[in-house]
């Protein structure tokens, strides 16, 4: 079969394309709206939900919640010449589609967080266990990610990718800094919606050590009286043991 080749640029979500797509303007508080709320400022609430034949990272993340209390406090791990890290928090389904960016971060020590009411996640009945995040530092001419910590840690990553359309993960592999394999699966069934990849931090029975590592993945989604669509992406990230205690 003969696949077409996107450009995964094209079809993953930039923080900048997010920012383009989604104006937040002033609104009533008592909504689950997305508009402008403080404080402290943010922006959040319900958007349009996702459309067209796109596959979208939505989560690097490692998180232990069941549910929401009054508050909810994310977490972003400060990395050697990382400033101003870009974060956004989504939970999405069919039916809805949240959204929580453009943050007034606080520096705490070696990490940024972030704490805000969750009146709008509470309201529009968002599953604790549906909420994703994801982070990254602007470095050069890729951007590095780092997990965040949402709530309280799992012991483990959480890697999610978001379509409306039916894809299959072919490979997922993580790499050392020496280009090692140190962990591999696959998704060969096709399925719409959200595909989750989980990494303890291992390697070889033994946490792996702190540094720079590599996701690479090959995916391919389904047209419909169409050959697939076939993605390969690079994704470079920040691990260190001490975020998943």
């Amino acid at each position: 079969m003969n696949y077409k080749i996107i450009v995964a640029s094209l079809l993953m979500f930039s923080f900048s394309n997010l920012a383009a797509v989604a104006s937040c303007p002033e609104g009533n508080p008592q909504s689950t709206d997305y508009i402008r709320r403080k404080p402290p400022n943010r922006c959040e609430g319900l958007i349009e939900n996702l459309s067209g034949n796109t596959l979208n990272l939505i989560s690097i993340a490692t998180r232990n919640l069941s549910s929401f209390g009054e508050t909810l406090t994310l977490q972003i791990p400060q990395i050697n010449g990382g400033k101003n890290p870009q974060v956004i928090v989504k939970s999405l389904d069919d039916s809805y589609h949240y959204q929580l960016d453009d943050l007034l971060l606080s520096k705490n020590g070696s990490r940024f967080s972030f704490s805000w009411d969750t009146y709008v996640l509470r309201q529009a009945k968002i599953p604790a266990n549906k909420l994703r995040a994801v982070a990254s530092y602007n470095l050069g001419s890729q951007p590095v990610y780092v997990p965040v910590i949402l709530g309280q840690s799992s012991g483990k990553y959480e890697f999610a990718f978001y379509s409306d359309s039916r894809v299959k993960f072919n490979s997922f592999k993580i790499l050392s800094t020496s280009q090692e394999t140190i962990y591999e699966t696959k998704q060969p069934n096709p399925k719409k919606g959200e595909t989750t990849f989980t990494w303890d931090g291992t390697w070889d029975g033994r946490n792996a050590p702190a540094g720079r590592y590599q996701l690479r993945y090959v995916a391919f989604i389904e047209r419909r009286n169409e050959n697939s669509d076939r993605i390969q992406k690079s994704i470079v990230f920040e691990h260190n043991p001490n975020w998943l205690k």
